[in-house]
């Protein structure tokens, strides 16, 4: 009986990806996905001075479409998430409060909605991007 319960248990977890040990924080989120998506890290590892020299919403503008086939599993896609999360924000605040965007480019919008559908989180920045998978040791050994 305790060998069933533990496998429902455990088939819950991986369903909605818990860590038994971390709970909804994301083991070991990753700081790379694969080359196709590296214009959205850039991106997003360079928010600040992007946002700040008023070239984000530019970038974004010249940024291709990229499909987001390529992300193949849970935690790449949460990295895609969260730069895109990131981004979508930069790209509607680059301005400030007295001109954000009404619109995000498609650039940007589809694979975020796509991305967003596949985790089954809304397509903007949340507390499970910002902080759940944003993390990592200060200490690598533990």
């Amino acid at each position: 009986m305790e060998t069933n319960y533990r496998k429902t248990l455990q088939a819950d977890f991986d369903a909605f990806d818990i860590s038994e040990e971390l709970g909804f924080i994301l083991e070991e989120p990753l700081t790379h996905l694969p080359d196709y998506y590296q214009v959205w890290l850039d991106l997003a590892n360079n928010l600040t001075h992007l946002i700040e020299s008023r070239k984000l919403r530019d970038l974004v503008h010249k940024m291709p479409v990229l499909s987001p086939h390529l992300l193949s599993n849970h935690r790449e896609l949460r990295l895609a998430h969260l730069a895109l999360g990131f981004i979508s924000m930069g790209y509607v605040w680059q301005e400030g409060q007295h001109e954000p965007a009404q619109i995000l480019p498609k650039t940007l919008a589809w694979p975020y909605w796509l991305i967003s559908r596949r985790l089954g989180l809304p397509p903007i920045l949340t507390y499970a991007d910002s902080v759940l998978a944003n993390w990592k040791l200060k200490d690598p050994t533990g």
